[in-house]
C-alpha cells in the first residue's frame, strides 16, 4: 500500500511539471473582434536580399510584422527600406506602416513616407507610396515635397527609379529655389 501510494503521488507530480512546460497561450491567437487568426509575428526583424555576386543589394529592417493564417499579405510596422542603385548611390526609405505583397514582391508604404537619396542629399516626403523591389521602382499619388540642395519642389505625385537614381515629380509641379 505504501508503494502504490508514492507511485501516485509521484505520478501526480509528473503531470504537474509536465503542464507548467506547456505554453499557456495557444499556438495559433485569434485577434479580438474579426476571428481571424495571426499564421506569424516578429518583432525587431531585418529582411536582406543578396546579389549574385554575395553583397547585400537590399535591407529591409521592420519593427514589427504580422500575417494572418492563409493571407498572403503582411502587415508591417516601423519600416526601414535601404538598396543601391548605378553606382553604389544608396537610398534610404522610411515609414511608420505598410503591407508587403509576397506574392508581386511589392510594399505599399504609408502614414508618412520620407525617402532619402544619399550622393544627391535629396529628400523626398509624401504620404504613401507603392515600391516595386524587383524592378527597384516606386510611384505615389499624394502630394510630394523634393527638397535638394537649394530648391524645394512640391507636385501632387511622382515615380522613383531606384536603379537609375531618379525621381520625377507629376501634378502641378512647383519649384521654390533657395
Amino acid at each position: 500500500m505504501r508503494w502504490l501510494t508514492i507511485i501516485v503521488v509521484g505520478c501526480a507530480l509528473s503531470v504537474s511539471f509536465w503542464r507548467t512546460l506547456t505554453p499557456s497561450a495557444p499556438l495559433f491567437e485569434r485577434k479580438e473582434g474579426d476571428g481571424s487568426v495571426v499564421e506569424s509575428y516578429v518583432t525587431g526583424g531585418t529582411r536582406t536580399q543578396f546579389s549574385p555576386t554575395g553583397d547585400a543589394s537590399e535591407i529591409m529592417h521592420i519593427g514589427s510584422a504580422e500575417r494572418q493564417l492563409g493571407s498572403q499579405v503582411t502587415a508591417l510596422k516601423s519600416i526601414r527600406y535601404q538598396t543601391q542603385g548605378d553606382d553604389d548611390l544608396r537610398w534610404d526609405i522610411e515609414a511608420q506602416a505598410g503591407v508587403l505583397y509576397e506574392m508581386t514582391n511589392e510594399l505599399a508604404l504609408q502614414d508618412g513616407v520620407t525617402v532619402y537619396e544619399a550622393t544627391n542629399q535629396a529628400t523626398l516626403n509624401t504620404e504613401t507610396m507603392l515600391l516595386n523591389m524587383d524592378r527597384k521602382r516606386a510611384e505615389g499619388h499624394n502630394e510630394v515635397l523634393l527638397t535638394g540642395r537649394g530648391s524645394k519642389t512640391t507636385g501632387s505625385g511622382f515615380e522613383l527609379d531606384l536603379v537609375a537614381n531618379t525621381a520625377t515629380v507629376k501634378g502641378n509641379v512647383k519649384t521654390q529655389y533657395e
